[in-house]
């Protein structure tokens, strides 16, 4: 299982991105300016989107290796 990270950084900056996100929801009111509400929004997606490229970039989201040269009868 060396495959995966020691450091779960996407993971992280997922749960970052998901903060930030619901941040305006949860402690701003309702009837509050919508620029702030816009900011977080935008630096959430920006997050998130940083997330899916560290996971899709960790060596257990790469396709494996291709065996061609091995003899490997398959069932």
């Amino acid at each position: 299982m060396s495959s995966r990270s020691p450091r779960p950084i996407g993971l992280a900056l997922c749960v970052i991105a998901m903060i930030l996100l619901a941040a305006p929801t949860l402690f701003f009111p309702a009837d509050s300016p919508n620029e702030p509400k816009l900011v977080f929004a935008a630096v959430g997606a920006f997050v998130f989107a940083l997330a899916v490229l560290r996971i899709r970039r960790e060596p257990s989201a790469q396709a494996p290796p291709d065996h061609k040269d091995e003899d490997v009868s398959e069932r």
